[in-house]
């Protein structure tokens, strides 16, 4: 993590941290499973086997970018956290969220246009506890995923478009960024989320108030998919 003391780096730096970051979060992994493929890792390997070892080459992205930021750290501390105060926003935007969401899914749905549940969701609803790969994915979606983007958008990305753009234009094209690159169909609603998660970074003027935030949406969804398997029939509609 960084710390107060630490030197910000300069401002010619800063788009270079996010394409070095961008290349760790989304070509290392890639690369990374073309080079097992050649070698024939897991050509034989049950469909299970082969979640575990994609969890992991995403994992290995999501440490190198982690190594990065301990190496060049963004342009924002991630201190301080002040837990309180991101709950208190938090708590009533996902009742809202959650409203939307379902507006959203149903409104696309009606118009010719429906949302596939993410494959993540679709196994939560149907994983059984005992299973290694399910904890692999909690571990993933609830602790890795929310530090990694957090510091790839909220860190590196907000950061650099700060240098080029006022507050409002460098949070929206964030968060559209944000949800973008989790699939077109979920760019609206996540892209919605990016903003909450932007506000809190700059609101804070540190990361650890986004990434709690992202911690604790991720953590909700991941229980109540895995707890209330029938919250994705209600949720997508067929």
């Amino acid at each position: 993590m960084s710390h107060p003391e630490q030197r910000a780096p300069a401002p010619s730096q800063q788009p270079l941290q996010f394409a070095a970051v961008l290349a760790l979060f989304m070509l290392l992994p890639g690369a990374l499973a073309w080079l097992l493929q050649q070698l024939g890792v897991g050509a034989e390997a049950t469909a299970a086997q082969r979640d575990v070892i994609g969890m992991a080459i995403v994992g290995f992205g999501g440490i190198a970018v982690l190594a990065f930021s301990r190496w060049s750290p963004p342009a924002v501390p991630w201190r301080p956290l002040r837990a309180g105060a991101v709950l208190a926003v938090y708590l009533p935007f996902a009742l809202g969220w959650a409203v939307l969401l379902v507006g959203y899914l149903h409104g696309m749905h009606a118009l010719g246009h429906t949302v596939a549940p993410q494959p993540q969701l679709e196994y939560l609803a149907t994983a059984r506890i005992a299973e290694p790969r399910l904890w692999l994915l909690c571990l993933g979606t609830v602790l890795l995923a929310p530090l990694v983007e957090e510091l790839v958008f909220r860190g590196y990305l907000l950061a650099a478009l700060l240098l080029l753009l006022p507050k409002w234009g460098a949070l929206l094209l964030t968060a559209a960024v944000f949800g973008y690159v989790h699939g077109p169909g979920y760019a609206v609603p996540i892209g919605v989320l990016g903003l909450l998660f932007g506000w809190l970074r700059l609101r804070h003027g540190s990361l650890l108030p986004s990434m709690l935030a992202h911690a604790v949406h991720n953590g909700i969804v991941v229980a109540v998919t895995f707890c209330w398997p029938h919250s994705l029939e209600l949720l997508y509609p067929r």
